[in-house]
């Protein structure tokens, strides 16, 4: 069961015409296959005392047949606290609505499923706004697929870059593929422990295309300088053998920064904490063995010469010269 409210602001809400159309819409509800119930002060109960005891009557027993008898209804239910301020507005404009729906319809299509009703039938409103769960989780949504899209983004701008660092083709492709596969890890386990993508969850791609492309460019990095004088085999261990601690290092701080968000009390930024621990553990398996495993049957025929000790490119000189800089400091 899931709770939708939709309010319709008139420019004067009790004239014949606007009734009509309240009163069409909530009958247009009632009879939705998806619709459990429909509340409205046109077709609220209305409990008075007796002698006897209680009686339940219709809060509109008669319903207006002119602008005339819309008025004197208008003045009855501004007198009646239980609908004033509640089901109407204090000024008698705005008119609510509460719709009680199934639990077997997606929110997204329960928002096109009331709008699609609501729509054709609200004449000549001023404003009309839903609330709801439905309607904040089919928001949410709609940004989650929005916040995914600027990955493809980022993925050319971290191409481009690599390109720039690397020279080849491998250098670009197998640091994206480290962020891809811990994405799609990442992504799977949402969906298998039953979890949908909430808009913090989808967020975790595109910050994967930073974190984990930044393991594979350490390794790649290093594997390239030690390809210059060592054979493959032995160029992988030595990249292992000596960023294998940084990098777990980096992971670890980085995992237990994220995993302290599993202490929040509000659900997604714990899910979120949780999930991109798990992404940023995959990216270091994957930027450690699965590159160094892929170095070690597949070694590039040719290395870059900027990743000699002899390199003289720009960006060489200039980080000389910022060391000589911090060492005469």
């Amino acid at each position: 069961m899931s709770i939708s409210m939709i309010s319709l602001e008139y420019e004067d809400l009790f004239t014949l015409e606007n009734l009509e159309r309240i009163k069409s819409i909530t009958e247009r509800l009632e009879i939705a296959p998806f619709v459990k119930s429909v509340n409205s002060f046109l077709n609220m109960p209305k409990i008075i005392t007796t002698d006897v005891g209680l009686e339940v009557k219709d809060l509109v027993e008669v319903f207006p047949k002119n602008d005339e008898e819309a008025k004197e209804l208008k003045l009855s239910l501004l007198d009646d606290k239980l609908v004033k301020g509640k089901f109407i507005s204090e000024d008698g404009n705005v008119a609510l609505l509460m719709v009680e729906t199934v639990k077997d319809i997606e929110d997204e299509k329960l928002v096109v499923e009331l709008e699609n009703i609501i729509e054709p039938l609200k004449g000549q409103t001023l404003q009309v706004h839903y609330f709801g769960m439905p309607f904040i989780m089919a928001e949410m949504s709609e940004s989650s697929w929005k916040t995914m899209r600027l990955g493809i983004i980022a993925a050319v701008t971290v191409l481009l870059i690599l390109f720039f660092c690397f020279r080849s083709v491998r250098g670009v492709l197998l640091p994206l593929a480290v962020a891809l596969l811990s994405s799609i890890w990442v992504m799977g386990s949402v969906a298998s422990i039953g979890r949908s993508a909430t808009m913090m969850i989808s967020a975790i791609p595109v910050l994967m295309i930073s974190l984990a492309t930044a393991y594979g460019i350490h390794f790649i990095s290093r594997y390239y300088e030690e390809r210059h004088n060592l054979d493959p085999v032995k160029a992988v261990n030595m990249t292992i053998r000596d960023i294998f601690v940084p990098i777990l290092m980096s992971a670890l701080t980085t995992m237990a920064g994220f995993l302290s968000l599993t202490a929040a009390i509000v659900r997604p930024m714990t899910e979120f904490g949780f999930f991109t621990t798990m992404g940023i553990f995959f990216a270091f398996v994957l930027a450690t063995f699965l590159l160094g495993s892929f170095f070690t049957i597949f070694p590039p025929p040719k290395i870059h010469k900027k990743f000699s000790h002899e390199s003289n490119d720009l960006v060489t000189r200039l980080l000389r010269r910022l060391s000589q800089l911090i060492l005469k400091e």
